[in-house]
C-alpha cells in the first residue's frame, strides 16, 4: 500500500504526517533540514508515493533540496 506524506514547514521545525489507505499512521516533527526530513521519510514511509508541503517562502528551497 502506498504512503502519502504531508509536511507543514516552518523555520525551526517541520511537522510530518504519514497516511496509508486514508488513515494516519504516524505524526511527528523534525528540524527543518531537507536531509533530516528525507531520512525521516525513508524511515517512516519507505514506499512513499507522494510528498506534499504547504506553499510559502521555504517551498522553493525544500523542493530543490
Amino acid at each position: 500500500m502506498d504512503d502519502y506524506i504531508g509536511l507543514d514547514v516552518s523555520m525551526k521545525e517541520t511537522a510530518v504526517s504519514t497516511r496509508r489507505g486514508g488513515q494516519r499512521v504516524w505524526r511527528g516533527k523534525c528540524p527543518s533540514d531537507p536531509k533530516l526530513i528525507a531520512d525521516l521519510i525513508r524511515k517512516r514511509a519507505p514506499s512513499v508515493k507522494r510528498v506534499v508541503f504547504e506553499t510559502g517562502p521555504l517551498s522553493v528551497w525544500f523542493y530543490h533540496a
